[in-house]
Order: C-alpha cells, then sequence, then structure tokens
C-alpha cells in the first residue's frame, strides 16, 4: 500500500492500493470498467473507490443516467463492500467515482467527463445518499 498526502482545504493523508489498480470490473451496464485507486480518509469514515469508464466519452456508447446509477451502486456494494473491503471494517460512506480517463483526485478537469455518488454504508449494504 502507498501512502499519499493530498491537500485539500487541509491536509488530509490519503492511502491508495495501486496492486488492484488496472483490474477490470464487471458493472450491470457491460461498459469498460477498470479500477483506478481507493483514496481512504480514517478520520472522516470516507472511503473513495476511483474507476476509469472509457465509454463516458462517447456520447454513443455512454450508458443512461439509470444505467450509471446502478453501475455505481454495484461498484459500491460488489466491488466496495464484497471484494476489496471485505475483511476490513467497515466505513461509514464510500464515494464511487467513474472517469472517462485518470484524473488527479482534487483537481477540476472539464475536459474528462466524470460521475460520482456518494453511498452511505449501512448493514453491510450501500445506500445512496443523494447530493
Amino acid at each position: 500500500m502507498k501512502l499519499t498526502c493530498l491537500k485539500i482545504a487541509a491536509l488530509v493523508c490519503c492511502f491508495t492500493t495501486p496492486l488492484l489498480a488496472e483490474q477490470t470490473v464487471a458493472v450491470p451496464s457491460g461498459q469498460n470498467v477498470r479500477f483506478f485507486e481507493q483514496l481512504d480518509e480514517p478520520e472522516n469514515g470516507i472511503i473513495r473507490l476511483r474507476f476509469i469508464a472509457p465509454d463516458l466519452a462517447s456520447p454513443l456508447k455512454r450508458p443512461s443516467f439509470e444505467d450509471l446509477t446502478l453501475d455505481l451502486e454495484a461498484l459500491c456494494t460488489e466491488f466496495g463492500l464484497n471484494n476489496l473491503l471485505q475483511n476490513e471494517e467497515q466505513p461509514e460512506q464510500i464515494i464511487v467515482s467513474l472517469s472517462a480517463e485518470p484524473v488527479e483526485f482534487g483537481i477540476a478537469n472539464s475536459d474528462v467527463e466524470q460521475v460520482f455518488e456518494a453511498f452511505s454504508v449501512e448493514n453491510e449494504t450501500c445506500m445512496l445518499e443523494m447530493f
């Protein structure tokens, strides 16, 4: 595990999981998704799961809003809780993001399509939070 420190309003230390990077993940929409990184914020009870989904950049391939919502939920529950975090203490919240290409965390890039959702973790299940 590699330690990375990011400065966002205050200095927040985060852990990344490079060993799983490049892992392809199946999602309900069938789009091509691969795991990019995990960022942990233990002091806030938050885990961020970041994925690359090149189909987001193509209007012809981009899944519908409903399909994206199902994909994000599946990534939280199936990949996050049931796979990646299976033997770890459950976080209070998991934020799942899809990006058409890798983007540095915390840096805005309006040229890259991105979507994300936050999920509360209750009873080993991801519950969608509406932003």
